[in-house]
């Protein structure tokens, strides 16, 4: 009798993973004996069998070669469902990938589309803070609404205010996949209710009923087409329609992640501040912010790993890797490898004003790697850091005070998704 199975079965790590969070990746390469600044590969059971775990330079490399690795039932349905949706293109393999994700790319990797975002998101975090002086909040929440709202207006949906601020606030909500099962339960709800809505709009625009833009991104989206060159169904239209705008709300955690770095580290707020003033009070394109949102994105956590399935028995740093396994990428632990990065536990945008073409980091994935036309690097990463470094800059001003309380400037880092519980509360003067 092979028992394999229920040895795996038995020590499946998939109940640490949930209670360690984004410890988990370096208990487990504690737990093979291996050094914490190595990138040697590990090995360990999960999900009823082996999965080997993979970060660095060379992992990144391995992970987004389409010929040994499929994406295609990596991930639990428990969280793809929620985050992603069915069908998404995060969920493509081969050439149904590359279709999806070129037209996707068109819409937000393309510069003109990026800088017509960078209007909407100044607008929104300017009219954010005029509302903060009469309504103090905190950065999270109330972020990923302004976040919202930019994405929807840059994506040219027709709704009104109160339309725009309740889809944002649902979106949010799907990031809270992680963790209890009644959040996973709620995170379907709202993923529900997007659907709907979505595919109601789409088939809005389809028939007429709602004038769009004929070059907008929901135009563009009423017309995906698949890799057979046939119309994609309104529901899977609507669903990457939010794949083109959910992202952008999602960067609200490193908003809030962000507003902890400024108090932490005053000179380098005190930099973007003066480079602010130095362009009139403009909000965007500010070196400077956008350092500090590259270094926020790096050293905080988000996405604790990424998972994949093997295709064939292959092998990475002479550990071998058995077809239909799964490998997971440690994104926290690649962004933070010492054999990548000079003290990576210190938080110093200068990396990232010394290097501002961030694609040519190998070893930089916050939202995955890869060459985003071909491979799987997420195309609206542009559009997050434009978000980011906007609301880097509104909060360098005088006026703002972010708080410093304990509470607003600490997190769990076994809770995924994990944040200030507070979200960083804000005030400004």
């Amino acid at each position: 009798m092979n028992i394999a199975p229920v040895k795996n079965l038995l020590n499946d790590q998939l109940p640490n993973f949930i209670k360690q969070g984004y410890l988990f990746m370096s208990h487990q390469r504690r737990k093979a004996g291996v050094p914490a600044d190595s990138n040697c590969p590990v090995t360990f059971p999960v999900l009823g069998g082996r999965a080997t775990l993979i970060r660095g330079e060379e992992a990144v490399d391995f992970f987004y070669d389409e010929s040994k690795i499929s994406r295609n039932g990596a991930m639990p349905t428990a969280i793809q469902g929620p985050l992603f949706g069915d069908g998404a293109v995060h969920t493509l393999d081969g050439q149904a990938h590359k279709v999806r994700k070129s037209a996707m790319a068109a819409m937000a990797y393309d510069d003109e589309r990026v800088e017509a975002f960078r209007g909407f998101v100044e607008e929104e975090m300017k009219a954010l803070i005029e509302r903060w002086k009469t309504n103090p909040g905190n950065i999270y929440d109330d972020v990923a609404v302004a976040y919202g709202r930019a994405a929807f207006r840059w994506a040219g949906v027709p709704a009104s205010d109160r339309e725009l601020n309740k889809r944002a606030t649902q979106m949010s909500h799907l990031l809270d996949t992680f963790g209890e099962v009644k959040q996973n339960v709620l995170s379907w709800m709202d993923r529900r209710k997007l659907d709907a809505w979505a595919e109601d709009l789409i088939k809005k625009v389809r028939s007429g009923e709602l004038t769009v833009d004929p070059d907008s991104v929901v135009r563009h989206m009423a017309d995906l087409r698949d890799e057979k060159g046939e119309l994609v169904t309104a529901k899977l239209a609507g669903i990457e329609l939010q794949n083109l705008t959910r992202p952008t709300v999602a960067v609200s955690r490193f908003a809030a992640f962000a507003a902890v770095a400024m108090v932490e580290n005053p000179e380098w707020a005190a930099k973007v501040k003066n480079a602010v003033e130095d362009a009139d009070g403009r909000l965007v394109n500010i070196p400077e912010a956008v350092a500090f949102a590259q270094e926020t994105r790096r050293k905080y956590p988000f996405v604790p790993m990424l998972p994949a399935m093997v295709k064939e028995d292959t092998e990475l740093s002479g550990c071998p890797i058995q077809k239909g396994q799964r490998v997971f990428l440690d994104v926290l632990g690649t962004n933070n490898s010492p054999q990548l990065w000079n003290n990576p536990g210190e938080f110093n945008p200068q990396r990232f004003l010394d290097t501002p073409d961030y694609e040519s980091i190998k070893g930089f994935i916050p939202q995955g790697g890869g060459d985003v036309l071909t491979g799987h690097r997420c195309p609206g990463e542009k559009i997050a850091v434009a978000a980011l470094s906007s609301t880097v800059a509104a909060l360098s001003a005088d006026n703002v005070t972010i708080s410093q309380e304990t509470e607003d400037t600490t997190f769990s880092m076994t809770q995924l998704l994990t944040r200030p519980r507070t979200g960083v509360r804000v005030t400004v003067s």
